[in-house]
């Protein structure tokens, strides 16, 4: 780190500082608030706990549910110009998010850095989508969700509502942006609309909310001269028909493109040295050259672009040059139809709710194999092309009121997601020159593979035989690949007063199925032939379960502004088939551990807490602890000599993590609000597994022991007009990446501060200006070494942001 132990001090102390000058004004205001004030900063006070939550599938207040929650809302979104709903995941108290994907309560369980262990939703529907304009709050639901919310949450879950369509108004909404980060390669901008428009009154109305983002990159290639970049494009509609004052009606379509040229990921690893073929002509070879490996010495600790390309890209830091043959690329499109239909009055006994999606997506890649296939001799790469398809459907009934003190909710759910034969998977390609031909030959020993049996002598003839291609070595074809979950669930709560307050039981079940099946066609280098001697290896696998998991829950309220509750939930994964084993993994240290099928994991619970609104509702508090116990925790292993992964389950009770979480809001008169929020979380291996490297007791992965989050709101006048400033510093833990950890594999503690503020020009036109990690803080958000004994292969380090400043233009017509 490029910050000294003193410099790291003195900017903590000066962004306390900054909170505390930010503060001070409105301190003395509340003090000395004239009387006929009173009133306002009370309505102001209580307005922080209207905040209204889905997470029992119903509306209800923040302070009735028996859970720990939090909340984002659209002003928020907009204070700290959040744009995707990623960049809130660290200022949660307990959250984590190595990679952009968020870890709750420590449920990260191997070395992969996306566990997969949080789902999202939006508007009700399983949707990863991230964006988070036109929304009106992101909720985070800690803890298994596995009762209401279903499979996939075993840690939580994010629920993100949007706007919905409103038939009062017309509005039009704009939003543009430009970004400019110390170290980056250019200028980002953004630019967002959305428009409401009523069509019929009080029946019919349409919203359509679109945004584009283009993101430049810090990592620059220096073999291809090209920095990293991506771009973000979504256009969301939906169509409102309410035909009567009980039925709602929401016919919605969400589009989405995300593309990307280059990696995220710098590479630190040292070089050492690099191979250098020599090729002597020899028309009696099977590849016409006869081919020696020499090495060249790098300089003593040089970084592999500067040992293998010198002087190149030396405007660029050196932390974020990498040599790599080829630009990896991904473009990903998804088209998501829903239907949402609620009906608050049946037969005058509750209300009915469905909610179901049909959704298409289709990925397009290339890996660059260069490196790992052919140390960089010649160039080798992956194209990865496939459709998938998936429908959603719940249809829940419930109470409106409560009925002699008891709540209910019943529902049935189905998922189903499939993908047909798909002859395009993956096609590894190569250069089909004669030198690149004999070197891939020569490199990878090409007579171990068995293919001299049917005639085929070097890889060029191998892709000729094989696929009619001479530059083709490998293929992937998906025959057919389908999972379906059907479950049924209820949640019953009892409410009763006594003479010291309120109490509630609740009680939650989930009853569960799912089934699976999937086959590949695999054939060519990394495969060879199978016993019958034939080049296409062809395996299927299909399995089921079924299952229930519980929630039971009491809280105590003996006033409307406290809540005490101890709960109880348990949650689950789904589990599935891995690919076939490639014969090129046989020997790999980590493949001894491969099964053809996974099992499902189980979470189980354990939870205390409370919140409340105290100071006549000025000070909103949120606490929990929790202990969680993890049985067949999922391992995903990397198998490093063949760059292939599977998953498997640590067998038992393998896991199990505790916590303690805090978050708090403070309102200082009327126009100041200071936010807290920390966690603690102790999370380890209990058993050991030899194919992830973990020993009993370890730490888990991905999950630092704390994390902090302080902020200071104020709202004042500028020039007659009516302004708002925003401080805040966010620390964060140290963490690995991996078991069987080496120093490569640990991302140290970091705090960072962020300044900002807003300039309301009339009632219509916002300017605000955004400056992150105002001190420039180097940090990283992720760190793994590939290898567990080569310092030549990569070392992925993920770079927070250095330095940004954005400026932003809100109007509204």
């Amino acid at each position: 780190m490029r910050t000294s132990a003193d410099r790291r001090l003195r900017r903590k102390t000066l962004a306390a500082s900054l909170c505390f000058v930010l503060s001070a004004p409105a301190y003395a205001q509340a003090q000395i608030a004239p009387a006929d004030a009173g009133a306002a900063q009370t309505d102001r006070a209580t307005d922080l706990d209207r905040v209204t939550v889905t997470a029992r599938k119903r509306e209800e207040t923040i302070l009735e549910v028996p859970m720990n929650i939090s909340v984002v809302s659209a002003t928020e979104l907009t204070d700290r110009n959040i744009t995707t709903v990623s960049e809130i995941y660290r200022t949660l108290a307990g959250g984590a998010s190595p990679t952009g994907q968020l870890v709750l309560r420590g449920l990260a369980g191997g070395n992969s850095p996306t566990p997969g262990t949080t789902s999202q939703f939006v508007d009700g529907i399983p949707f990863g989508f991230g964006d988070v304009f036109d929304i009106e709050q992101a909720e985070v639901l800690r803890g298994p969700q596995g009762t209401l919310w279903g499979s996939n949450a075993i840690g939580g879950t994010v629920q993100l509502r949007t706007r919905a369509p409103q038939f009062d108004e017309a509005e039009v909404a704009t939003t543009l942006e430009a970004s400019r980060e110390k170290g980056g390669t250019g200028t980002g901008a953004r630019l967002q609309a959305s428009v409401n428009i009523p069509l019929v009154e009080d029946t019919l109305a349409l919203r359509i909310a679109a945004s584009k983002r283009d993101s430049p990159g810090k990592i620059f290639n220096v073999a291809t001269g090209n920095p990293q970049k991506s771009e973000r494009e979504f256009i969301r509609t939906q169509l409102r028909w309410q035909p009567a004052d009980t039925v709602d009606v929401t016919l919605g379509h969400i589009w989405t493109a995300t593309d990307s040229v280059g990696t995220v990921n710098a590479d630190r690893s040292i070089a050492g040295f690099y191979y250098v073929p020599t090729l002597t002509p020899n028309p009696a070879s099977p590849w016409g050259y006869d081919v020696d490996f020499d090495t060249v010495d790098c300089p003593a600790g040089a970084e592999r672009p500067a040992c293998l390309a010198p002087g190149a890209g030396s405007k660029v830091d050196p932390r974020y040059r990498i040599f790599e043959q080829l630009d990896g690329w991904a473009r990903d499109t998804t088209n998501l139809f829903s239907l949402r239909t609620d009906v608050d009055d049946v037969f005058g006994v509750g209300s009915l709710h469905y909610v179901g999606s049909y959704r298409k997506n289709f990925s397009n890649s290339l890996d660059n194999w260069s490196r790992l296939d052919l140390d960089d001799m010649a160039q080798t790469w992956i194209v990865n092309r496939a459709s998938s398809y998936r429908t959603t459907h719940e249809l829940r009934f419930q109470n409106n009121e409560r009925m002699g003190g008891f709540d209910w909710t019943i529902g049935l759910f189905q998922d189903r997601s499939w993908q047909g034969y798909t002859p395009d998977e993956q096609w590894q390609y190569h250069r089909t020159d004669p030198r690149s031909v004999a070197i891939f030959s020569a490199w990878n020993d090409f007579f171990d593979y068995g293919f001299t049996d049917l005639g085929i002598r070097n890889i060029a003839e191998l892709g000729q035989t094989l696929y009619g291609d001479p530059s083709i070595n490998y293929n992937l074809t998906t025959l057919y690949d389908y999972s379906r979950e059907r479950a049924a669930f209820g949640e019953l709560s009892y409410l009763f007063d006594t003479g010291i307050g309120a109490f509630e039981l609740t009680a939650g079940l989930r009853a569960f199925e799912f089934e699976d099946a999937t086959a590949f066609q695999r054939s060519g280098i990394w495969f060879g032939t199978n016993a019958d001697g034939s080049p296409v290896f062809e395996e299927a696998y299909s399995g089921e379960e079924s299952g229930s998991r519980r929630k039971f829950s009491l809280s105590y309220m003996p006033n409307r502004d406290l809540n005490i509750f101890a709960l109880y939930s348990e949650g689950y994964r789904p589990g599935g088939n891995n690919a076939p084993l490639p014969t090129s993994c046989a020997g790999d240290d980590f493949a001894g551990a491969y099964q053809a099928r996974y099992n499902s994991d189980a979470i189980d619970n354990y939870e205390l807490g409370f919140k409340a609104a105290l100071f006549d509702r000025r000070f909103r508090v949120s606490s929990a602890i929790y202990r969680i116990d993890w049985s067949g925790t999922w391992a995903s292993v990397y198998m490093p000599s063949c760059g292939f992964s599977y998953t498997t389950n640590t067998p038992g009770e393998s896991a199990r993590s505790e916590g303690v979480e805090f978050e708090s809001s403070l309102m200082l008169g009327e126009r100041t609000m200071l936010t807290f929020n920390a966690g603690y979380t102790d999370s380890r291996m209990l058993v050991a597994n030899e194919a992830l490297g973990s020993e009993a007791g370890d730490d888990m992965t991905m999950v630092p022991k704390y994390n902090g989050y302080l902020a200071v709101d104020q709202e004042f006048s500028l020039f007659g007009l009516q302004a708002f400033a925003r401080a805040d510093v966010a620390a964060y833990g140290e963490f690995k990446s991996h078991f069987n950890t080496r120093p490569e594999d640990v991302a140290p503690a970091y705090e960072t501060v962020n300044l900002s503020g807003r300039l309301h020009l009339n009632d219509n036109a916002v300017v605000s200006v955004h400056v992150n990690n105002v001190f420039n803080e180097d940090y990283l958000t992720y760190r793994s070494a590939r290898s567990r004994t080569s310092s030549r292969q990569a070392l992925s380090e993920r770079y927070g942001a250095e330095r940004n400043v954005a400026v932003r233009f809100d109007y509204r017509f």
